[in-house]
């Protein structure tokens, strides 16, 4: 997922994504800047109208927020986290993206709300791909394709080599032997 959103920094290879005008990457819990709840919901595009905005709302099951469109506040405090969720989901309806990546975006759902959740996008935005990476507490009905990765023991080691690779690079290299220096100033010359 970290790969995908742009934010690993570590590795190399080549991955291609759509424009980023039609991808939107959501996870665990929802990016709410502080201001109205309405430039909260439709970052970065604030003036979509207020009808839209509002059957968002309804169908995500936060209707009691239309109300509060233009009051202020910090939502990611006001908000439980499931209720991040689902502002989530309301957020895609709003933006229509191509590409939806979901990471752990309904982990805190119960089981009913997480497929709603699912069934709700992709009704709305039948021609969107989907990858929802991580738990996802509903049915694995909802999906076309599932990949399941396995951690080889093979990783393991893997990981240990490149931890090993760190601690090496934090280490204090002991100082170059004399003959390094002697070799440093020419090797050969008469002085």
């Amino acid at each position: 997922f970290r790969v995908l959103a742009g934010i690993w920094p570590w590795g190399r290879g080549h991955i291609y994504l759509p424009a980023d005008a039609g991808m939107v990457a959501i996870g665990r819990r929802a990016f709410l800047a502080e201001g109205t709840l309405r430039n909260a919901l439709a970052l970065p595009s604030p003036d979509i109208p207020d009808a839209v905005v509002m059957d968002a709302l309804e169908k995500v099951g936060l209707e009691r927020l239309a109300e509060r469109l233009d009051g202020e506040g910090d939502w990611v405090d006001v908000l439980s986290g499931a209720e991040q969720q689902r502002f989530s989901f309301a957020r895609l309806l709003l933006l229509r993206p191509q590409w939806i990546l979901l990471g752990d975006a309904t982990d805190s759902l119960d089981t009913a709300a997480a497929d709603a959740m699912l069934a709700l996008i992709t009704q709305a935005l039948p021609e969107a791909a989907i990858v929802l990476i991580g738990q996802h507490p509903g049915s694995a009905e909802a999906f076309d394709r599932r990949l399941t990765l396995h951690r080889a023991t093979s990783g393991e080691v893997l990981l240990k080599a490149v931890s090993a690779r760190r601690q090496a690079a934090r280490t204090r290299r002991p100082a170059a032997l004399a003959v390094v220096d002697w070799l440093r100033k020419g090797y050969g010359r008469e002085d």
